[in-house]
């Protein structure tokens, strides 16, 4: 019966100090993505940033975020803009929710977005070329009034906590 008792007393400890550990605040990776909207698919995680300056909206990218990058570039040679991210809408995700919406776009369109934008999504990168813009309008902002949804403070929040502000 004591042996039993002692048994409970145990497991009843073993399952309060688990409870307690997974209620403690710890940042885990791949809770910040930018995801295609069409598909759902994760283009870059946290997990594939090495650094992201607030200052500029630039994140470099580690080896494994350049190979993520490049594995959406499916054009050999001269880059295309329908074997490319050029033109796909994106969402950014912070731990599941939506933070903003934008779109994968190229200094080699003459045209002009209102919105934020990733740019030069046409290009493969690689060690030396290792870095996106995210940019709130193109060529500039259009309406110098509206809210810039890049300066999200729980991002800056996320990413800071993660070691990745530059």
């Amino acid at each position: 019966m004591v042996r039993n008792i002692m048994l409970c007393v145990c497991i009843s400890l073993l399952l309060g100090s688990m409870m307690l550990m997974a209620g403690c605040s710890k940042v885990t990776a791949g809770d910040f993505g930018i995801y295609l909207v069409d598909s759902g698919e994760l283009v870059i995680s946290d997990r594939d940033i090495q650094g992201y300056n607030p200052n500029t909206h630039t994140i470099t990218l580690n080896q494994q975020g350049i190979e993520h990058w490049n594995s959406f570039q499916t054009y050999s040679g001269i880059p295309k803009l329908a074997e490319s991210l050029y033109g796909r809408d994106f969402v950014v995700k912070l731990e599941g929710e939506k933070m903003y919406r934008g779109e994968f776009y190229s200094g080699a369109s003459s045209g002009s977005y209102a919105g934020v934008i990733i740019l030069d999504s046409l290009f493969k990168l690689d060690n030396t070329h290792n870095t996106i813009s995210i940019q709130f309008g193109y060529p500039t902002i259009s309406d110098p009034t509206s809210q810039d949804p890049r300066d999200n403070p729980a991002i800056l929040s996320y990413l800071e906590k993660r070691g990745l502000l530059q």
